[in-house]
Formats: C-alpha cells, sequence, structure tokens
C-alpha cells in the first residue's frame, strides 16, 4: 500500500500553526510592547504608544485637578 503523506499546508500548520510556516504578524506597540489595534502619534510623527499605555482623560477633569 502506498503511504500518501499530508499536504503540505497541513504539515506547515502541524509544526508552525500557520499555513506558511512563518509566524504571523501581529501589531504590537512600541512603548509598552501589547499587541494593538490602534497607535497614537505626536504632531512630529513620532509614536507615542496605544490603547493599551496611553489613557484618554477629560481636559476640564485634569484642570481641576490642577488647581
Amino acid at each position: 500500500m502506498i503511504d500518501i503523506g499530508d499536504h503540505p499546508v497541513i504539515r506547515s500548520m502541524e509544526r508552525y500553526g500557520t499555513p506558511n510556516g512563518r509566524p504571523e504578524l501581529v501589531p504590537t506597540c512600541p512603548e509598552c510592547g501589547a499587541e494593538c489595534d490602534t497607535l497614537y502619534r505626536n504632531r512630529f510623527g513620532e509614536i507615542i504608544g496605544c490603547e493599551s499605555c496611553i489613557d484618554k482623560v477629560d481636559a476640564w477633569d485634569v484642570l481641576i485637578q490642577e488647581e
């Protein structure tokens, strides 16, 4: 009887977890290292963080707290 091996994609999925044998590219924040969907830049184009490491605050609340 002839032994027919698995399809190359199946072998790659079993070995590496991806169909092509290369790791999936996942966006990560350069500041905190967390996986993210959104990166935030300052006005100079530098990435300053992501939704995991930047908090959105109300400007009025900050103004009142500083007084």
